[in-house]
């Protein structure tokens, strides 16, 4: 395969993160036990990349207009200041340059993007055997100030449970019917994406933490963020969001961080620590409060 499709790897016992920096500096997969958990998508594997042809490569959702590469990757909030529908080409499908590389920590930064004037820098750093951290940076290079959010977005192979811990369960429909697959539960709300029914909804996340059960099995993935500040306010009214694809077999955890005025060579960051276990007896190191157990029991 050509440079583009070059695969960086980090790996620490049964724990392996997949970084494709020539594509959007993605994270590309997470193997955990030998199974992959993240969405690539089989008709762009391999396809030649050109920031000005983006809308002819192949698709099986033509309602977007732009390609559903895979993994995990930064885009920019709100999604109502992209052109045409789509994220920014040189940010999303662009090389990202790594800047540094060490056994357990890969640095990568984007070119500067034509169209914004705005540049991102990620960081993932592998702390040990169950754990990870994804450190965005989103740095305005342009006269103009631009208010923007950062916006993670991981594509999970289906089945998944995603929930959220929240003691007030407002779910606010973006696009599609969810039906039964969202639903509030005793500890938060909880999203079953089990089948393709195409949708989008936008939640609360108050503690900054949220939970992922991977398929029927045993896998587990908690993300903690900054718990929400009463001044917070995000680009697309909420935290986090979930979409569920009718079209491939992957749904989406999306989050935000809180949406900022960035003038002229300032920056904004955005941290996210991943923990990942297997087995019904959760290690004790994990860090699970109350809150955490309860919306647990929720998803089986």
């Amino acid at each position: 395969m050509s440079g583009i499709w070059t695969v960086l790897s980090l790996e620490k016992g049964d724990l392996e993160l997949k970084l494709l920096p020539g594509i959007g500096g993605r994270l590309w997969d997470i193997v955990f036990r030998g199974r992959s958990l993240l969405f690539q998508n089989p008709d762009l594997i391999g396809r030649a990349v050109d920031l000005n042809a983006l809308g002819e490569l192949p698709t099986r959702s033509p309602q977007f207009g732009f390609p559903l590469w895979g993994g995990e990757k930064t885009w920019i909030a709100p999604d109502s200041a992209w052109i045409g529908g789509a994220p920014f080409p040189m940010l999303d499908s662009g090389p990202y340059g790594v800047e540094s590389q060490t056994c357990d920590r890969i640095a990568m930064a984007s070119e500067n993007c034509p169209l914004t004037s705005l540049s991102v820098q990620r960081r993932i750093t592998l702390a040990s055997e169950t754990e990870w951290s994804i450190e965005h940076q989103i740095t305005n290079k342009g006269a103009a100030a631009r208010h923007v959010g950062i916006w993670s977005v991981m594509m999970i192979d289906h089945r998944a449970s995603i929930g959220v811990a929240t003691s007030a369960p407002t779910i606010e429909p973006v696009f599609g019917n969810a039906g039964t697959l969202v639903q509030p539960a005793d500890a938060g709300i909880v999203c079953t994406c089990a089948e393709r029914q195409e949708f989008k909804v936008g939640l609360p996340n108050p503690d900054g933490r949220t939970l992922i059960r991977f398929g029927d099995g045993d896998t587990w993935l908690l993300c903690a963020t900054d718990p929400q500040e009463e001044a917070d306010a995000w680009a697309h009214g909420h935290p986090f969001e979930v979409f569920n694809s009718g079209d491939y077999a992957y749904c989406e955890t999306e989050w935000h961080s809180p949406a900022k005025t960035l003038g002229r060579g300032e920056a904004m960051s955005f941290r996210q620590t991943f923990r990942i276990w297997s087995g019904d007896q959760v290690p004790g190191d994990i860090g699970l409060g109350p809150s955490d157990q309860e919306l647990i029991t929720c998803m089986f």
